[in-house]
């Protein structure tokens, strides 16, 4: 099994490299899928970088992965909200009891609005937290609800944080330790 991490036109670049990153490095492996509308798999991210996806999300074989993570940004996460397979893949995760991880916006964007965050407790953005209901918000830069399988987190600042704990989630604390020490993170 594989990480599925979805980006789109607009999504952040820092959040969507610093996942597929981090989780490389952790010996995981990455799909990174397009949800372009145009079925491409080059995308030009939030601040103008392009970035070139693994495969369209049209084109996956295998619906099988141990996570589903989607990175923030606009229009990134408004795409992937509007993206009827990327919204099935994250549903059918979900029902199968397996991780599923959004940062900045997505939390909102993306899960919130196809009711996907359930009563977990999670962050987004601080420009989005008006959005969430006050007894699930918290103001954490990184928030794991292992009840709800679900990893949150605020922006591009807590990127690495929030791919560790992906990887903490996947391979254990010694493995994100091993992956955070030589990349110097506190």
């Amino acid at each position: 099994m594989s990480v599925l991490v979805l980006v789109a036109p607009g999504s952040e670049e820092i959040e969507t490299v610093a996942i597929v990153d981090t989780l490389v490095r952790a010996r995981i492996e990455v799909l990174l899928a397009s949800c372009c509308p145009a079925g491409l798999r080059q995308i030009r991210a939030s601040r103008g970088v392009q970035l070139v996806a693994d495969c369209h999300i049209d084109e996956l074989s295998s619906r099988d992965f141990e996570a589903i993570v989607v990175p923030g940004g606009l229009p990134g996460s408004e795409a992937i909200r509007d993206t009827p397979l990327a919204i099935d893949l994250l549903r059918e995760q979900a029902a199968l009891g397996r991780w599923r991880a959004a940062i900045c916006a997505a939390p909102v964007v993306v899960l919130q609005h196809h009711h996907l965050l359930g009563d977990a407790s999670v962050t987004c953005h601080p420009a989005f937290q008006v959005r969430l209901p006050v007894g699930q918000l918290s103001t954490a830069r990184v928030v794991r609800d292992d009840a709800h399988r679900l990893i949150t987190s605020q922006g591009p600042g807590t990127a690495i944080e929030f791919a560790l704990e992906i990887v903490r989630v996947l391979r254990g604390d010694e493995a994100a330790h091993a992956v955070a020490g030589p990349m110097v993170m506190p």
